[in-house]
């Protein structure tokens, strides 16, 4: 499977406030990001997570 980057630009202290709730949930901020869309779009991964690949 090819990856892929997703970056988008945030200041210091939105940086440090995201760095910070992942921390405070023993979460990486991918993680954190990746349950968020769980969360807020239910089965946006859906086929991913057929195949395994997530």
């Amino acid at each position: 499977m090819e990856r892929k980057q997703v970056a988008f630009p945030v200041s210091t202290e939105e940086h440090a406030k995201i760095k910070a709730l992942a921390a405070k949930q023993r979460r990486s901020i991918k993680q954190l990001f990746l349950d968020m869309l769980d969360k807020f779009y239910p089965g946006w991964d859906k086929d991913e997570k057929e195949n395994g690949s997530k």
